[in-house]
């Protein structure tokens, strides 16, 4: 008897948590929008090709994640999150450019009206020392 009351438990517990484990997995994977990149460029120090991307948030208010369409490339992204003025705020990414390559830096997210401001990886850091200048290239994302 008493096993047979473990058992249920086990099962109600199974019943009540892996629907609620599912709808979190989708809500983490809903995308905050799409953007075309026609450039390669560097997230989170890792290389990623031009493409067609879905932008999210992993459940983690201090990470942004940007993939590939067809999930063949995927970069994770330390950000910074603050507020904009609602006169500023549209939805894009921001890139820093040095030479000929493409750093995100970056993140606008019009819905909830915030700028997530991208850590440099090393890689950028060390452009950035050597060659002093940048330039910004922004791109508007699709919703």
């Amino acid at each position: 008897m008493k096993t047979r009351i473990i058992h249920l438990a086990a099962l109600l517990a199974i019943i009540l948590v892996v629907p609620a484990l599912l709808h979190a997995q989708m809500a983490i994977r809903q995308p905050l929008f799409r953007v075309d990149i026609p450039f390669s460029f560097v997230a989170g120090g890792v290389h990623l090709p031009a493409g067609h991307y879905h932008v999210y948030h992993p459940g983690d208010p201090y990470l942004i994640v940007i993939e590939k369409d067809d999930g063949r490339a995927r970069a994770m992204a330390y950000v910074h999150p603050s507020a904009t003025n609602a006169d500023e705020s549209s939805t894009k990414l921001v890139f820093n450019k040095y030479g000929d390559q493409y750093f995100l830096s970056q993140v606008w997210t019009e819905a909830d009206r915030e700028v997530h401001q991208c850590f440099k990886c090393r890689m950028e850091q060390t452009l950035m020392a050597q060659a002093g200048r940048r330039r910004l290239v922004v791109i508007a994302a699709k919703q």
